[in-house]
């Protein structure tokens, strides 16, 4: 999805000396995921009749969020600061998520990068129809791959509270991002 977010920007042009540059913000930049599925852990599915689960399980699901493919291509070679904003996980199906007692959102950095995972989402609000997190608007721009930010949700929830033939849970997603952006003409 490409949205047209010059109307959206908020720019600012500035000039000192010979450089040209064009500085502006895109607020909640934002990605929706319907149906996401969240498998339970294949050890979980595979326990023979009568086993015992353990009182919690966690739940995880990666996702990438293309960031840049929601700027016009003309920013495409821009400075970027990027805030992961708020998320949202609403319960689609029978099931609710009365179950997750715990949620918190995981920004995996590139691939051939050293930098080391970060928790920049926990959850804020949980109630049976959905989880909302809040974040603090940590400068991301450094776990960008190819304009792509990948994150995980892992959901920790009470086995006791499952129904038992619980394999998957399926949510929507709906991710916001902060977008600050400098542009230098002469590039």
């Amino acid at each position: 999805m490409r949205l047209v977010a010059l109307p959206l920007l908020a720019v600012g042009l500035s000039a000192c000396g010979d450089v040209l540059y064009l500085e502006g913000a895109v607020n909640q930049l934002c990605q929706k995921l319907p149906a996401q599925t969240f498998k339970a852990p294949p050890q979980l599915r595979a326990l023979p009749a009568g086993v015992p689960l353990p009182p919690a399980i966690t739940i995880e699901r990666r996702f990438d969020f293309d960031v840049t493919a929601q700027l016009p291509d003309e920013l495409s070679s821009a400075q970027l600061t990027i805030g992961l904003d708020r998320m949202t996980l609403t319960a689609r199906g029978p099931l609710d998520l009365r179950m997750v007692q715990g949620a918190k959102v995981t920004l995996e950095p590139p691939v051939t990068s050293a930098l080391p995972s970060k928790v920049v989402l926990e959850a804020a609000d949980t109630s049976a129809a959905a989880i909302r997190f809040d974040g603090e608007d940590l400068e991301l721009a450094p776990y960008l791959a190819s304009g792509v930010l990948s994150y995980t949700v892992a959901l920790t929830a009470s086995t006791g509270d499952m129904p038992e033939a619980m394999g998957e849970l399926s949510a929507d997603v709906d991710a916001c991002a902060n977008v600050s952006v400098r542009w230098d003409y002469a590039r």
